[in-house]
């Protein structure tokens, strides 16, 4: 009986440990003081770090839930999903000049891609890059 007894308190302690919040949660540092910031599953977004203390951000500049990102010098560009009915819009994010644009439609986005000439940046999954 103590065995079985010991067998459930090692099940139920990795029942509880498995499902806490915050295990599944990190930042990714992109381009200039931009993050990319998951705090649960469905609430990814970009914010800037804050000025006020390390492991802080400031308002998110993209909403939840980025699926896609993409990065360099200059810009981030990012693909959100919209919930509830699950459309897909895409933003621009000029590093330098810290100025969004969005949320885009599709064509609307590859327009401005090639109007800013920032073709040669790819959205990768978010779940590729972490």
């Amino acid at each position: 009986m103590e065995v079985i007894m010991k067998r459930w308190i090692v099940i139920l302690i990795c029942l509880f440990i498995s499902g806490c919040a915050g295990l599944g949660d990190y930042s990714i540092d992109l381009s200039g003081n931009y993050s990319l910031l998951r705090t649960s599953s469905h609430n990814i977004t970009i914010a800037p770090k804050s000025k006020n203390g390390e492991g802080m951000w400031d308002e998110n500049v993209i909403p939840a839930k980025v699926v896609e990102v993409g990065w360099n010098e200059d810009y981030i560009i990012a693909k959100q999903q919209a919930y509830p009915n699950e459309e897909y819009f895409y933003w621009i994010l000029n590093v330098k000049d810290e100025y969004v644009e969005g949320p885009f439609i599709l064509n609307d986005f590859q327009k401005k891609i090639k109007e800013y000439d920032i073709t040669n940046l790819e959205l990768k999954l978010v779940e590729d890059i972490q």
